[in-house]
C-alpha cells in the first residue's frame, strides 16, 4: 500500500511537472522615421521645431539616431547661437540622413 502511494504521488508529480502554460511574445516595433547627421562639428547644437535636441554629432547614425513623427520638421544646427543649418524636411519612413557643410 505504502509502495502504491508513493509510485502515486511520483506519477502525480511527473505529470504536474511536465504541464507548461503556453507563452506569448510580444515585441513593439518603433517605426517611426529617424533623422541622422553627418558632418556636425563637435559643438553643434541641433533644435527640431525649435525644440533642443542636444549635439548635434550625437546623431551621427552610429549608434544613435532621432526617432521623429512623419511630416514636415524644421531641423536648425546652431553653434554659439549662430544658425550654420536650417531646413525644412519631409520624413515619412526608414533613415533621412542630413549632411551638414
Amino acid at each position: 500500500m505504502k509502495k502504491l502511494l508513493i509510485l502515486a504521488l511520483l506519477v502525480i508529480t511527473n505529470i504536474l511537472c511536465s504541464c507548461s502554460m503556453p507563452s506569448t511574445t510580444v515585441r513593439t516595433v518603433d517605426d517611426r522615421p529617424t533623422l541622422a547627421f553627418k558632418g556636425a562639428p563637435e559643438n553643434a547644437v541641433l533644435f527640431v521645431d525649435g525644440l533642443n535636441m542636444g549635439a548635434a554629432n550625437q546623431y551621427n547614425a552610429e549608434p544613435k539616431t532621432l526617432s521623429v513623427e512623419p511630416g514636415t520638421h524644421l531641423v536648425r544646427v546652431t553653434i554659439n547661437q549662430d544658425v550654420i543649418f536650417e531646413q525644412r524636411v519631409f520624413v515619412e519612413s526608414s533613415l533621412k540622413t542630413i549632411t551638414i557643410r
